[in-house]
């Protein structure tokens, strides 16, 4: 059966079958990796993101940006000797990022997106040597790429996203051909919706940030700390809005509140699984990161890479939807019992 547009309903999977329990996580994890299993294509499209990073074109942007970097010690009430130190390391610090930065990266998308290991990998070097390089210059070359990835990145975030979809419930090609576009559709709001979210927290967070840090170092450590610890705080409740939207057909603002409610009902179960599933992704990347970008082990990386971040995608859908019957349940019970 076919969801419905904003609605909550009982959908068929293997991990529960038909009995109203909590969500297993351990059972969730063996069903996506069963399904990636069943179906290596699934892993097609993180494998041709990470191998076009690595041998593909890159575009620098530390020729646009790097004279502004230069020019930091130059605004007003930075010029002093006493900031001097502050201002050259962070200068050092902006530089050096700059230069192991390609625009490309871009193509990796978030929260809806296809996954990349090249993306945390220096760029600019590979087994053949370097690849062709295109430095931008202008602020209107670097825009005009920038928003050309993003969409890209998000159209090719969706198609991975409903390929995995698709496998965790089977509907009409028909459908999931229009799921496609109404996704990435959806997937552009989320993206703006974070974008005005981060820019209005980050704004006064930052001119905070720099008077503490002139202040005592140390203390501008604990306040990234404590933001880091706030940022999960806000996000995980979130964390499955994408979930609502190929699933149930919801759009992004019914998503949001079905994350928000499935993740309240089942707090410990969901932090648990969010946990385990970022331990097993960043653990098998310290191993999957080990060759130099110059070496073609690399690959079986890239390989190993796309199939564990596949997989635990795949178990989220399973999750999501033994989580949302739970969910269901205990509202229903919480209804009669009013």
């Amino acid at each position: 059966m076919t969801p419905e547009c904003g609605k909550i309903i009982v959908c068929m999977n293997t991990s529960s079958e038909n009995r109203f329990e909590k969500p297993s996580i351990i059972q969730a994890l063996i069903s996506g990796f069963n399904t990636i299993a069943n179906k290596p294509y699934l892993i097609l499209l993180p494998i041709v993101l990470d191998l076009f990073l690595w041998f593909g074109p890159a575009w620098r942007v530390d020729a646009y940006f790097g004279p502004w970097i230069q020019n930091l010690s130059n605004l007003p009430g930075l010029n002093s000797t006493d900031y001097s130190e502050i201002i050259k390391e962070t200068q050092a610090l902006w530089h050096q990022i700059l230069e192991n930065f390609n625009l490309a990266f871009s193509l990796k998308t978030l929260p809806i997106g296809v996954p990349s290991l090249m993306a945390s990998k220096p760029p600019f070097l590979n087994p053949l040597g370097h690849p062709i390089t295109f430095s931008l210059e202008t602020g209107s070359q670097v825009i005009g790429i920038w928003f050309l990835f993003l969409l890209i990145g998000y159209f090719l975030g969706s198609l991975y996203f409903n390929n995995i979809y698709e496998q965790v419930i089977q509907t009409p090609l028909e459908n999931n051909r229009k799921t496609i576009f109404r996704t990435f559709s959806h997937s552009i709001q989320i993206h703006l919706l974070l974008g005005i979210i981060l820019i209005l927290l980050s704004i006064p967070f930052l001119l905070l940030f720099a008077i503490v840090t002139m202040i005592s170092p140390t203390i501008s450590q604990f306040m990234l700390f404590m933001l880091g610890i706030i940022a999960l705080w806000v996000l995980i409740p979130l964390i499955f809005t994408p979930h609502g939207i190929f699933l149930y057909k919801q759009n992004l603002i019914p998503a949001m509140m079905t994350s928000i409610s499935v993740v309240r009902t089942s707090m410990a179960k969901s932090s648990w699984f969010v946990l385990l599933s970022a331990l097993l992704i960043q653990g098998m990347n310290m191993l999957w990161q080990t060759p130099n970008v110059d070496n073609w082990f690399l690959f079986i990386g890239i390989l190993g890479h796309a199939f564990i971040v596949t997989a635990v995608i795949a178990a989220s859908f399973y999750y999501f939807i033994d989580a949302t019957r739970f969910t269901q349940t205990v509202m229903n019970n919480k209804s009669k019992s009013d």
